[in-house]
């Protein structure tokens, strides 16, 4: 999984295609500018719910982050566990 695009830089891409600047999108997701954009630029972790709100504001299905990587990893780690 470690190969794969950080979500935040996905984010920052779909924000830069639809010309929406960090104090427009942190207003409407309803957080401070500096915040968010210390979490687009990996300088801050993005919470779940800021991802959520960011997915609405961008008009992103939030499934679309989701690799098959992800959906394998998270099958065997699940797997080990039940068989612990």
């Amino acid at each position: 999984m470690g190969s794969e695009v950080r979500v935040p830089t996905l984010v920052e891409e779909a924000r830069q295609e639809r010309g929406i600047s960090v104090a427009e999108l942190a207003r409407r997701i309803g957080t401070d500018r500096k915040r968010l954009w210390y979490v687009l630029h990996g300088q801050r972790e993005m919470r779940v719910d800021e991802f959520l709100m960011l997915c609405v504001a961008l008009g992103i299905d939030p499934r679309s982050f989701i690799t098959r990587g992800m959906v394998e990893f998270v099958s065997e780690a699940s797997k080990r566990k039940r068989r612990e």
